[in-house]
């Protein structure tokens, strides 16, 4: 008897759990079909851990959001091909266009985009970027959100040149959250 009743809790509680992987709504991975397309940089900031240091908007400081034609303004394109994204967006300092390309993984209600080390190595520094990017998926409207969940370091120099202020007095690392908005068409 006793088996009887610690089998049937462990059916409904392995349900219960498998449901739980995303809140219950998705329980298997998204795919790059159902995340693909190209999505518009609506907002871009670090917010340091230390409520003292101000956010870093990078779409104030680094990003030029309205880039001299032919250029086009900053976007994520998610390939529905392959695990891959690209980002573009043009520097605010001196106009060059700037790429970034790495890999995807799906979970339930998320993207995740391994940002390399190599090769990248200056738009990861200059958007103080983690070295993966969480992103929350929703198809209606089609946007993907950094919801600041992950805290990391980024380098002094980086955050001051971001921030848009002095490295003086400020530790050799900072760390802090990214946060953004991501959205095929028009911004919220």
């Amino acid at each position: 008897m006793r088996r009887q009743s610690v089998l049937a809790l462990a059916l409904p509680l392995s349900a219960l759990l498998a449901a739980c992987g995303d809140g219950g709504t998705n329980t298997s991975p998204l795919t790059p079909q159902e995340t693909q397309g190209v999505y518009n940089v609506c907002s871009l900031r670090f917010q340091p851990s230390q409520a003292a240091l101000p956010a870093a908007d990078l779409l104030a400081t680094v990003v030029n959001t309205s880039p001299p034609a032919p250029k086009l303004p900053p976007s994520l394109t998610l390939s529905g091909q392959s695990n891959e994204y690209q980002l573009l967006y043009t520097r605010k300092s001196d106009n060059f266009l700037q790429e970034l390309r790495g890999t995807t993984g799906f979970g339930g209600t998320l993207v995740f985009a391994d940002v390399p080390e190599e090769g990248s190595s200056e738009v990861r520094r200059e958007l103080l970027l983690p070295s993966q990017l969480m992103l929350r998926f929703t198809d209606a409207p089609r946007r993907l959100a950094a919801t600041g969940e992950v805290t990391y370091s980024v380098r002094r120099a980086d955050y001051a040149r971001a921030a848009g202020i002095s490295e003086e007095g400020l530790q050799e690392r900072i760390n802090g959250s990214l946060t953004g908005t991501f959205a095929v068409g028009a911004c919220p």
